[in-house]
């Protein structure tokens, strides 16, 4: 009896020591939002858009630490769902999905990092987040230093596959970038391939290519290759004065002209950073619009993008603190072909606690009003409110508060006012432009 006793002691011993040697130590962070927006953001007299809604988000990430050179991430997400629509019918508040999933390792004995799974993946940039790709994907990606001074980052990524039967019918992304950093300055040269499978087609790269493409192709023309290529700079050295930089160019080719795509975008940004009460901070982008000769040489003159997240103010193009409280919230490219020019006060603090942050900025269009001859009913890649043409403009103030209630607990209050001044060609569409667009978000962000 007694050895069955010390048995099942060291039995135990060897289970439980097992168990401790394979346990991984698990940490929680995440960040649950609840925004209350009242906007009217349509520019259109007819619009029947709800004037008053309540969103909420609900995200969760689960780190599986093994030790410091190996952990797997699993990262929830619930919602964004709109309060009061039914979740027997179809409501987004029972959505819930995987943001990101994936295994996080260093290989033994080195600082090359390896993951795989699904993952954020973005390419450099320095000025409002890249403009080409900036979201969760499937992908393995490896990193780490060469010197001191020069690291490196490549990765594959499944961007689009079109169908389950259609083994051919995909396209993958290869990154490869080069950050250099020294002293006050960094430069990051990247490069992106597409590998397009033989019977993909303008119609499958609406869902990859930010539901872009050119605005008069057919579904049925194969898509050939697609590439970009570009630099993030920023300049530190001459501290407190920071200066940053971007230079993209992108390029899609397909069987026919009416599928071909290519264009470029540029930004740069100059902030002072000397003040503790306030950051001040000068900005400008571009990107290239159709020219007025798509009707006779075909191809779009806009940069196709994957799937971004850039932002330059908080209303017009993206940049708001909650989930459904600026105009760009989609992304799908059909706001391309514009320039921006504004200036942001950041973080203006007087009252521990509390910051302000105003946002002035004009944008006119790059886009020649001949696209719209080409038909703008129903073209996904020409909406208005958020395709510019050249004789569209924009100026837009915002005023935005932030609140610390707690260290993990934010108050938010955002207004937005948008004036605008639009191309007379959209009413000879039917469209019953409006000139104005304003919004008020307030709510709550718990991040943890």
């Amino acid at each position: 009896m007694k050895r069955l006793v010390l048995l099942a002691v060291l039995a135990a011993f060897v289970f439980g020591t097992a168990a401790t040697a394979s346990a991984a130590d698990i940490k929680a962070t995440g960040a649950y939002v609840f925004e209350f927006v009242w906007k009217d953001q349509s520019f259109q007299d007819s619009s029947n858009d709800s004037k008053f809604d309540v969103y909420q988000r609900l995200r969760t990430k689960f780190e599986f630490v093994a030790n410091e050179n190996l952990k797997g991430v699993l990262y929830t997400e619930a919602g964004t769902s709109t309060w009061g629509q039914d979740p027997k019918n179809g409501s987004d508040i029972t959505n819930w999905t995987l943001k990101a999933g994936y295994i996080d390792f260093n290989w033994p004995g080195t600082q090359q990092n390896i993951k795989v799974g699904h993952f954020g993946v973005a390419l450099p940039a320095a000025v409002g987040g890249s403009i080409i790709q900036d979201d969760e994907a499937p992908a393995v990606m490896l990193s780490g230093p060469i010197t001191d001074n020069v690291s490196y980052l490549a990765s594959w990524v499944r961007s689009d596959k079109a169908g389950v039967e259609r083994n051919e019918s995909s396209m993958d992304l290869w990154i490869g970038a080069l950050p250099v950093t020294f002293d006050g300055v960094s430069v990051t040269p990247f490069f992106a391939i597409g590998g397009i499978g033989d019977n993909y087609t303008t119609g499958d790269a609406g869902s990859a290519l930010g539901g872009l493409r050119a605005f008069n192709a057919t579904t049925s023309e194969e898509v050939d290759s697609a590439w970009w290529a570009g630099v993030a700079f920023e300049l530190t050295m001459f501290d407190p004065f920071v200066f940053k930089a971007d230079v993209n160019y992108g390029r899609l080719d397909a069987d026919e002209d009416t599928g071909d795509m290519s264009g470029w975008y540029a930004a740069a940004s100059f902030a002072y950073t000397g003040w503790d009460f306030m950051t001040p901070e000068l900005f400008f982008a571009y990107t290239s619009g159709e020219d007025g000769n798509g009707t006779s040489d075909l191809e779009s003159e806009r940069m196709p993008i994957l799937s971004n997240d850039w932002a330059l103010g908080s209303f017009f193009f993206g940049g708001d603190w909650g989930l459904e409280g600026s105009i760009d919230s989609e992304n799908d490219g059909s706001g391309m072909g514009f320039w921006v020019v504004g200036l942001s006060l950041k973080d203006i603090s007087f009252f521990e606690g509390l910051k302000h942050t105003v946002h002035v900025l004009y944008a006119q269009g790059t886009n020649d009003e001949s696209i719209l001859d080409a038909g703008y009913t129903g073209n996904n890649s020409v909406k208005f409110g958020k395709t510019l043409l050249e004789d569209d403009s924009i100026v837009e103030i915002d005023l935005n508060t932030e609140y610390t209630i707690y260290d993990e607990l934010t108050a938010y209050v955002e207004l937005g006012w948008i004036s605008a001044d639009w191309d007379s060609k959209w009413e000879d569409q039917g469209i019953d432009t409006e000139d104005e667009a304003y919004k008020v978000s307030m709510g709550l962000a718990y991040e943890f």
